[in-house]
């Protein structure tokens, strides 16, 4: 084993159990820790499974070995950009339809007064 592959497998390693650390703490949600999990098990199995790397270097012909494992590591990078862009547009499209609710909430507020106590506004989304 070359001392790039050496590397990140122990790469690989430290990020699995920094994940599991965060995860622990409550600091990283199950959908993100099940997602760095896969990219870190995905980097320890290829800087290991010497077998499955020259298979895919024949198949890529790749330079060397350790070229499959960089390449492997960005594509891996981009899968994770590719995720969290989809959540981030998700999230957007969240506080733009929150703002909106706000602002009728507002204007009806402003318009009819508080409301009677014991009263509550619905919002669309609890009609449903």
């Amino acid at each position: 084993m070359s001392n790039a592959l050496l590397i990140s497998s122990i790469a690989g390693l430290v990020i699995l159990g920094w994940v599991l650390f965060l995860y622990r703490r409550g600091r990283l949600k199950e959908d993100h820790a099940l997602l760095w999990i896969a990219v870190s098990a995905t980097i320890v199995v290829l800087s290991t499974w010497t077998a499955l790397l020259v298979a895919i270097n024949q198949v890529v012909g790749a330079a060397k070995v350790s070229d499959v494992v960089f390449a492997s590591f960005v594509a891996l990078l981009i899968v994770v950009s590719i995720y969290y862009s989809i959540k981030i547009s998700e999230l957007a499209e969240q506080n733009r339809k929150i703002a909106q609710e706000i602002a009728v909430m507002k204007i009806v507020y402003s318009e009819k007064g508080p409301p009677a106590s014991g009263t509550r506004l619905v919002s669309d989304r609890e009609k449903n």
